[in-house]
């Protein structure tokens, strides 16, 4: 199923004991298309209990490919839920800022669903880091969280914005600083997902500011 962005949302029907590995929002698996084929790891785009597992993939490696080849019904060996995921408990009721990139939306993902559910919407904004508006990804659910209460930005970092609603231009990382400013004014926390650059610059600007280096986490 075409996600958008060049990403692709597959579908996976996971062993029952498998299933119940899944306890934390961002835990990942390990999957391959046959026992000689090389593993791909993806994180869980679910929400925690479903019973079938979402993953979101970004074609081109050797992995990817193999597991998009194979036909509905086929058969995938997908691992149990890895990962210490995100520790959505701590987070509740506290201002939270998910900063991701890329296919890193499959992370954040299952977050904000659940924030949504736990009423924290609105103490809730998503950054997400793509190249240019043809690289979004999930479009329609973007919107949704929107209007779910969920600040949601695009950073564009090779493209430029004209001061559109819900884009901004640079990395994630640059455009965090006035949101990192008040989640550490308002003793919230940061999620982070993506590539390492990002990260990093994350947690530097958080040190900066004077959030915890408790309250920045990733899934892994």
């Amino acid at each position: 199923m075409d996600a958008g962005g060049g990403l692709v949302l597959l579908l996976v029907g996971p062993q029952r004991g498998a299933r119940d590995t899944y306890k934390h929002t961002g835990q990942y698996v390990s999957v391959k298309a046959s026992g000689d084929a090389r593993a791909g790891y993806f994180v869980l785009a679910s929400d925690v209990g479903a019973d079938v597992w979402e993953l979101i993939i970004r074609p081109g490696s050797e992995a990817a490919n193999a597991i998009l080849a194979v036909q509905d019904g086929g058969s995938l060996l997908v691992s149990d839920a890895q990962g210490r995921g995100f520790p959505f408990e701590e987070a509740r009721g506290r201002p939270l800022l998910l900063a991701a990139t890329g296919s890193g939306i499959a992370a954040m993902r299952a977050v904000v669903s659940h924030r949504v559910r736990e009423k924290d919407a609105p103490r809730t904004e998503l950054l997400l880091g793509v190249r240019s508006r043809a690289d979004v990804p999930l479009l329609q659910e973007l919107d949704a969280w929107r209007t779910d209460g969920v600040r949601v930005t695009v950073c564009l970092s090779r493209e430029e914005t004209l001061d559109e609603a819900g884009l901004a231009k640079g990395y994630v990382q640059e455009v965090a600083r006035r949101t990192a400013k008040e989640a550490a004014r308002h003793g919230g926390m940061i999620f982070a997902a993506g590539v390492k650059p990002m990260i990093e610059g994350i947690r530097a600007l958080a040190q900066e500011l004077g959030v915890a280096e408790a309250d920045v986490r990733t899934n892994y």
